[in-house]
């Protein structure tokens, strides 16, 4: 553990770095705790909001990451991108001029981070944890209720790292009126191919803004230059049980279902790092637990800087209204 706590040290080292870099820009907060560890430990989890109140509160983007302790890429990439953000305003002018909001949670699981592992410290999988029901998951990968000794362990309630972000999206994102918000989810994953994945992840049906989402995975594959990235529902690659952002989502339009004028749209993506394009090379890394979702030193920072450009075109989009994407 102490190595991981080490690790967890660092991670709140940079938070701070990002929010004194520019403190008229920057603010933090502490927004909940983790679950306890059996030693009764427990870890605070931080929100950043960068840009001006205005923007944070009209037009504001999201970013999040560390909801699996041992995917520690996607919390450098998300913490790279900020300090980057920030550091270089002609990078991202958006943000320094009052046109955009930046909402960031760099660290949904603190507690994993410290114990690498893939689960909180209860042993649950929190993106297995949201009690939604997939159709025709897959066996045991896409979530048990068997034991909490195993992974993909679904938990039998939110737990409180599910509940902190989920209080952390409705705050910052479910009332903003007219706008597109798109919020994303850094992860790193199986394979060497990089995934930006919509909702559902629980069902093959489409989800209410597919058409919206194939003109954006276009967009970005055709025009904008990404066209490593692969555009699509997650449901396309496998289902699960318990995605967090599926019932983000599903409540997010329940919330507005009446609401015949409403015009926002709550866009959450998952951007899925592929990190095994180095397996040749180390094959003996597919049996190691603690990297098999990150990639080697030579590579790490290759890989945290890579999606800058792509992070800062996705954010755009709250710039653009849904007509402007002349969706068929």
């Amino acid at each position: 553990m102490l190595r991981g706590l080490r690790r967890l040290h660092r991670f709140e080292k940079r938070i701070l770095e990002i929010a004194k870099k520019n403190e008229k820009l920057v603010q933090i907060q502490q927004y909940g705790f983790s679950r306890k560890t059996s030693s009764g430990f427990r870890f605070p989890i931080y929100a950043l909001s960068i840009g001006k109140p205005a923007a944070l509160k009209k037009n504001p983007v999201g970013i999040v990451a560390g909801v699996h302790g041992l995917e520690t890429i996607g919390v450098r990439i998300l913490l790279d991108f900020l300090y980057h953000c920030v550091d270089n305003p002609d990078f991202f002018p958006e943000l320094h001029k009052g046109k955009l909001g930046l909402l960031a949670m760099p660290m949904v699981n603190p507690g994993g981070v410290a114990l690498r592992r893939r689960s909180n410290p209860a042993g649950v999988d929190l993106m297995r944890n949201s009690g939604v029901e997939a159709v025709r998951s897959m066996p045991f990968f896409g979530g048990h209720r068997a034991s909490r000794h195993l992974p993909y362990f679904r938990g039998q309630g939110l737990e409180p790292e599910s509940r902190t972000l989920y209080r952390f999206v409705f705050e910052s994102f479910f009332h903003v009126k007219n706008s597109l918000i798109p919020v994303v989810d850094v992860h790193s994953g199986f394979g060497s191919v990089d995934h930006v994945w919509w909702p559902y992840a629980g069902t093959k049906d489409p989800c209410r803004d597919h058409r919206l989402f194939e003109a954006m995975g276009r967009f970005f594959k055709i025009q904008a230059g990404h066209s490593l990235l692969n555009f699509g529902p997650q449901s396309e690659s496998y289902t699960t049980h318990g995605d967090l952002w599926d019932l983000f989502y599903d409540h997010y339009y329940k919330l507005h279902e009446r609401e015949k004028s409403w015009k926002s749209r709550f866009l959450p993506l998952t951007l899925e790092v592929g990190t095994w394009s180095d397996l040749k090379e180390s094959p003996g890394k597919i049996f190691d637990r603690k990297n098999i979702f990150n990639p080697d030193g030579e590579r790490k920072r290759e890989t945290i800087q890579r999606y800058r450009k792509f992070l800062r075109d996705l954010f755009r989009v709250a710039l653009t209204k849904e007509r402007d994407w002349q969706i068929q």
